[in-house]
Formats: structure tokens, C-alpha cells, sequence
């Protein structure tokens, strides 16, 4: 039975996709998962958690070829297993402590009218930067921080070493920020 997320995709291509990949590669992400929490529940919650990210990111996955899809499927349950693992062990040491974190960090209420008008003013310079960026280096990005893949599965894909790859992210990272600082933008953003 497929997930209510799935049924919910508005798109009948993206849902026929996300369907298509969670009923094909549900077993795997559930051993992936069940390897690091050690519970079924949990494990189900991880896949869960990991069917949510890709769904957000269908057009990227379009773009994986079809026998390198199990990876990048068991790359991002890896992650989210891996996420519910540390908010676990953040809970419980939390409960232990009595301390709430929650408490500390401000959120979107706190946010006047001003602070919303500049996180837009810097979305779209960042946008600006991010597309004078060689599609290489976009690709690299996107790898790593839109689908969350390692540094190993971006080298695999992209027929470079694992050191390569950190390399180039490093160069990429720096070529945007220098493009952000010349277009108006500041550090403490």
C-alpha cells in the first residue's frame, strides 16, 4: 500500500514516479534504515522521512539514470535514518537534562515584516549567484546539498575521487560567496 504522500502528489507523472520508486526500492531503504536504528518502527518512520525528501526533489531524480537510482535511494535513507537517530539522542539526553531547545530558537512569529523582506532580498541575490555558477560546479552542489548525497555516491556519479569532489565543492562554495560579497551581499547573512 502506498504511502497518503504519494497519493496526495497533485502531478500524475511526479506520483507515478514516487510510486514507482518506493514500491521498487522500499525493501532496500528499509534494510538501510534498519541497519542503523534497529527498529522496524523506526526504520519504516526513516523511509517515510526519505520518500518525503525525494518527493521534494523529483526533478533531480528524474535526471539519475535508472540503475543508479537504488544508491542515491539508500544514500538518502542513510541520512534520514541517520537524523532520526541524533533527534533521538538529542530527546533523550534533553529529557535527562530538562533542557528544550526548542525554547531557544526563534521562530517565524518573531520575524517582523522587515527580517521577511530581507531573507527575500537575499534569496533572490543568492539566486543571482548560484546561476552564474559553470553547471559542473551546480551539479556538484545540488549532489550535495539538495539531495544530500555523500562525498563517495557525488565521486561515483560523477566519475571523480572522493577528494576531488570535496575540492571542488570547497572552489564552488568559495565562487559563490565571492559572487554573493560582489553583488551586495554580507557575511553575517
Amino acid at each position: 500500500m502506498l504511502p497518503l504522500m504519494i497519493t496526495a502528489i497533485e502531478n500524475d507523472d511526479d506520483r507515478q514516479l514516487a510510486a514507482e520508486l518506493y514500491t521498487r526500492y522500499r525493501a532496500v531503504m528499509l534494510r538501510q534504515a534498519g541497519s542503523i536504528l534497529k527498529e522496524d518502527d523506526r526504520a519504516e518512520e526513516a523511509v517515510q522521512e526519505a520518500m518525503l525528501r525525494v518527493i521534494r526533489h523529483l526533478e533531480k531524480v528524474r535526471m539519475i539514470p535508472e540503475n543508479e537510482r537504488a544508491y542515491y535511494l539508500a544514500a538518502v535513507t542513510q541520512t534520514a535514518a541517520l537524523d532520526l537517530y541524533r533527534r533521538r539522542q538529542r530527546e533523550q539526553q534533553n529529557t535527562f537534562t530538562g533542557y528544550d531547545e526548542s525554547l531557544d530558537a526563534p521562530g517565524p512569529a518573531e520575524d517582523g515584516p522587515m527580517e521577511l523582506l530581507l531573507r527575500r532580498e537575499q534569496a533572490v541575490l543568492l539566486r543571482q549567484c548560484v546561476a552564474l555558477l559553470p553547471q559542473r560546479e551546480l551539479d556538484i552542489l545540488n549532489y550535495r546539498y539538495l539531495l544530500e548525497l555523500p562525498h563517495k555516491e557525488i565521486a561515483r556519479l560523477m566519475g571523480l575521487k572522493p577528494e576531488h569532489v570535496r575540492m571542488l565543492l570547497t572552489r564552488a562554495k568559495r565562487k559563490l560567496l565571492l559572487a554573493y560579497r560582489e553583488k551586495g551581499g554580507t557575511d553575517d547573512e
